[in-house]
């Protein structure tokens, strides 16, 4: 599993742990914090003594004296400080309560309940095991809460965990300049990593008093194994005889705890404290059978392995085995639990009330999209989900939706910024690059980023995001970052961008996940054109997740070994050279499979580690998604280059098996979903560009929309490239479509845009009516020759109003 999705996946388990158990764990947390420091607050307030007068009373003659009506005397405890009264517990016969008096030992006069502190602090205790519920209900509630933290500490661990040693500064330290809700996030991050391990061993602990199963289950892998002892009838215990054998083990008797027997055995079971035990609870153990005779010993001194675990469970549930210091620490780990069901409880709603795609409340944090076919509005919001994870405030807004005074409410500015063919500003940016250019606002206190998306193969590359870093420059914004390129979404470029971020930021770069590849079947695949020179294939993937009519399927062209080895053969490189790359060392066949576009070499002067610096980093390729459920339908042109090589990902996919996989991911294309409301449309499309209006078409026809749509569409000839003619034919016959214009540039001459104009009375009507224009195709043929026939007919104003208007939608490549 990638280091990605490990981190989404124990996110949302811990996520989802902490709200099912913060309650229970607020509760429990705080009365564990108090009940670490029970000894401490006891021991500074006045509490009853006694006179010491010659040794304590055998315990024979004081369970005699201790004897009270209706009521079971279940143990007796001595303390080890001779001038402090004993303890003794009873339950009642009738109503099964239990309760506690104390007695003077020398005497055994009983000389009344517990000290108030010490009710309280079994209240507390009674609170923090059973949450005041009876006891076979509350204790399988704080179980339970405790197992549920196991696995939410495991899982918060995991997901902070560094990616790499360096990062561990990071990990564990105060980023300086935090506030709100980032400042809350740091200090529910960072003291669960500090307090991790006391926390941990707590939750690890706590079960054991909770439930018999997991107590029996570490007992038997822990545990060295123990006789047990069976009687028929019930023995009654020689307690004088228990009584002088144990003054032969402890001469003095104090601070044994004689535990009465509740099996018909009759075996009596003392635990007592040698002189040299290191703290409190380093009971020492002795079984006697009912005639007094000594079955077992277990000195604590002499435990070790899971036998000195199982004797110290109580003490590393509370930090008793750590002394004092441990005893604050733990009790700092529980006040810590506690607070985390807070904190971790009020981050999750805080979160949830924001729309994800909308800006509500303060941020300091802009990011802020312009984006043509989706790339940069995804990559935004894995940048808004990354900086809310780490508690960090931040809008995410389209530029579209914004006017350059908003830039100024903000401390830093994240600008991701498509380039649209030739230099220009995508659709949805055009209105605010015009007021971008004439304001005179001042933005001398807000910090820029910008990463600039485009097209390598166009000569104005990522024209606009340098415009926009340009003209950010000239308004007196800072440089966050300096502008980042990105060769078609290249994921390369992505990552160092994001790295840079990250350390600019002083946040953890491992839980921003670009990678979202899964793996799809191809199911059909069918060419629609046989023998026309210019195939166009019907492809059919089975791929998990959900999609729009419009969205997009980013396919992954990896090449195989062999197919690897024959490029680097044909330009005179050896295949076996190792070479280094971004992601490690590997053979140059390897390189070029996996990582790295194919770099035409006509004159092989190049080195093979030279070759992998100059080649551009492999980039996904984009398909319009041609249908809305069900299995993801693609239509791909087979391409050549002039080198006589298959363009890398459609010439694999035209000679693809049925049943082999890919690697893919569904990209949203809000830019081109259909609008909410039923409209009118007027569909454009020229050869593969008729992909996205079949999911319309489909969209419609389940929506019973019924206003009308027009769509035109252009290939070269009738009789070979009129795909899906029977599905038109019939999605005119249901009404779906209103009006079809076919364009048959062989031998007619005739294009798309010529229908077009040759239709103007047509088109004002649709825009009057208030339709949406889709054009979908080549970005130099439909795209250039579309947008000349809109500005002749429509002319500048009223296009820049559709666009404006959201009315006007462009997926051109």
């Amino acid at each position: 599993m990638s280091g990605s999705w490990s981190q989404r996946i124990s996110f949302r388990i811990h996520q989802w742990l902490g709200l099912a158990s913060a309650l229970v764990l607020l509760i429990v947390g705080a009365t564990g914090a108090l009940l670490a420091l029970e000894d401490e607050i006891t021991a500074m307030l006045p509490g009853p003594t006694v006179a010491v007068s010659g040794p304590v009373l055998p315990m024979p003659q004081l369970s005699r004296q201790l004897a009270l009506p209706g009521k079971t005397l279940q143990r007796i405890y001595l303390e080890a400080e001779p001038q402090y009264p004993g303890r003794a517990q009873y339950q009642d016969r009738q109503t099964q309560q239990r309760e506690w008096r104390i007695f003077n030992p020398y005497n055994g006069k009983i000389l009344g309940p517990l000290p108030a502190v010490s009710n309280f602090f079994d209240d507390v205790m009674a609170l923090h095991r059973w949450l005041l519920l009876p006891h076979s209900v509350g204790s399988v509630i704080t179980g339970t809460a405790a197992l549920m933290a196991i696995g939410l500490l495991l899982a918060g661990f995991i997901r902070r965990a560094p990616d790499r040693l360096t990062n561990i500064k990071d990990w564990l330290w105060w980023k300086r300049g935090s506030k709100g809700r980032l400042a809350l996030w740091q200090f529910h991050a960072l003291i669960g990593t500090w307090l991790f391990i006391p926390i941990f061993i707590m939750a690890l602990t706590g079960p054991w008093f909770a439930f018999d199963w997991y107590k029996n289950g570490v007992k038997q892998w822990l545990g060295s194994p123990q006789p047990t002892a069976v009687a028929d009838v019930a023995v009654t215990p020689n307690a004088d005889a228990v009584w002088h054998n144990f003054l032969l083990i402890k001469p003095d008797g104090h601070f044994a705890r004689w535990y009465f027997p509740a099996q018909a055995t009759g075996n009596v079971r003392i635990r007592y404290l040698e002189a040299d035990a290191p703290h409190p609870q380093a009971f020492s153990v002795l079984i006697f059978d009912a005639a007094g005779k000594l079955l077992q010993q277990q000195r604590y001194s002499d435990l070790h392995g899971g036998d000195y675990l199982l004797a110290n469970i109580y003490a590393l549930h509370t930090g008793l085995f750590f002394g004092l210091t441990g005893k604050l620490l733990w009790s700092l780990a529980g006040l810590a639990f506690s607070s985390f069901a807070v904190t971790g409880v009020w981050l999750f709603f805080n979160r949830r009330a924001r729309p994800k795609e909308q800006a509500s409340g303060s941020a300091e944090t802009l990011i802020a999209y312009a984006s043509q076919s989706g790339t940069a509005a995804a990559h935004g919001q894995r940048l808004k989900n990354w900086l809310e994870q780490q508690g960090a405030g931040v809008h995410l807004r389209s530029l579209a939706n914004m006017q350059p005074q908003d830039l100024g409410a903000y401390r830093q500015v994240l600008v991701l910024a498509s380039t649209y063919g030739e230099g220009q500003a995508p659709d949805s940016a055009i209105a605010f690059q015009h007021q971008l250019a004439t304001t005179a606002l001042a933005l001398n206190h807000v910090n820029v980023a910008v990463l600039a998306f485009g097209d390598r193969q166009y000569q104005h590359f990522c024209a606009f995001g340098h415009w926009l870093a340009q003209r950010f420059s000239e308004l007196g914004a800072g440089t966050l970052l300096p502008l980042q390129e990105v060769d078609r979404g290249a994921e390369l470029a992505l990552q160092q961008w994001n790295a840079a971020l990250a350390q600019k930021l002083h946040l953890e770069p491992s839980s921003l996940a670009l990678d979202s590849w899964q793996q799809a079947t191809l199911t059909e695949h069918r060419c629609l054109n046989p023998d026309s020179g210019r195939e166009v294939y019907h492809l059919e993937f089975k791929v998990d997740g959900n999609w729009q009519a419009g969205d997009i399927l980013e396919l992954l062209p990896l090449w195989s070994e062999a197919k690897s080895r024959e490029y680097l053969r044909q330009i005179g490189l050896d295949a076996d050279a190792m070479v280094s790359t971004h992601t490690g060392v590997m053979p140059l066949w390897q390189a070029q499979a996996q990582c790295l576009e194919a770099l035409s070499v006509t004159q092989n002067s190049l080195s093979p580690q030279q070759y992998v610096n100059a080649a551009a980093a492999l980039a996904p390729r984009s398909y319009s998604i041609a249908s809305i459920d069900s299995q993801v339908q693609l239509m791909v042109r087979r391409v050549a280059g002039a080198d006589g090589w298959e363009g890398r990902a459609s010439g694999a996919l035209a000679t693809a098996d049925v049943g082999s996989n890919w690697q893919v991911r569904l990209k949203p294309h809000s830019n081109f979903h259909l609008p909410q409301a039923d409209v009118p449309l007027i569909l454009v499309g020229a050869g593969t560009g008729l992909a996205p209006y079949l999911g319309f078409l489909q969209q419609r026809r389940k929506l019973n929309y019924q206003t009308p749509v027009w769509l035109l569409f252009g290939e070269r000839y009738a009789e070979l490239d009129n795909y899906y003619a029977a599905e038109l034919t019939e999605f005119v016959d249901a009404g779906v479509i209103n009006h079809l214009d076919f364009a048959w540039s062989r031998p007619q001459g005739r294009y798309v845009q010529q229908c077009l104009q040759a239709e103007a009375a047509r088109l004002q009507q649709y825009l009057a009516s208030g339709a949406h224009i889709y054009v979908c195709g080549a970005i130099d043929g439909i795209g250039a020759g579309v947008q000349q026939v809109l500005l002749q007919i429509l002319g500048d104003n009223l296009l820049d109003e559709l666009q404006r208007q959201g009315r006007y939608h462009r997926d051109l490549y």
